[in-house]
């Protein structure tokens, strides 16, 4: 009887760069994002918008446990509809602790004026 032999190549993980998050109304996740975007934006900026929902996400793939999340957020902003974009990060790489997310930018989709906001972590 001949012996097989085989033989596992390893290679490294390459990142795929922005990726569509599929589904993205349905994924509790990226809406526990949207809306977490919207309640520390209305806290640093006395701004009352109601979260709607996430319409539209990608998500960076850096292959490693820091994510980066494009949201673009449907909210009501107590006159009318609007889509806000925003930027979070999120860094699962501490076992056992809650995500910390920090916000980069929010900015309505129909407005120029750019507002940053910091965020130091979940409650």
């Amino acid at each position: 009887m001949a012996a097989m032999a085989f033989v596992a190549i390893a290679r490294p993980y390459e990142p795929s760069g922005w990726v569509t998050v599929p589904n993205v109304e349905k994924d509790g996740h990226v809406q526990y994002l949207g809306k977490f975007a919207v309640t520390r934006y209305n806290e640093q900026t006395k701004a009352y918008l109601e979260f709607i929902k996430v319409t539209e996400a990608q998500v960076l793939d850096r292959g490693t446990e820091h994510y980066t999340y494009k949201l673009v957020i449907e909210v009501h902003d107590g006159y009318a509809v609007k889509l806000f974009k925003s930027e979070v990060f999120q860094d699962l790489s501490a076992p056992g602790q809650p995500p910390v997310l920090n916000l980069d930018t929010i900015k309505s989709s129909y407005a120029s004026k750019e507002i940053s906001v910091v965020n130091k972590g979940v409650e």
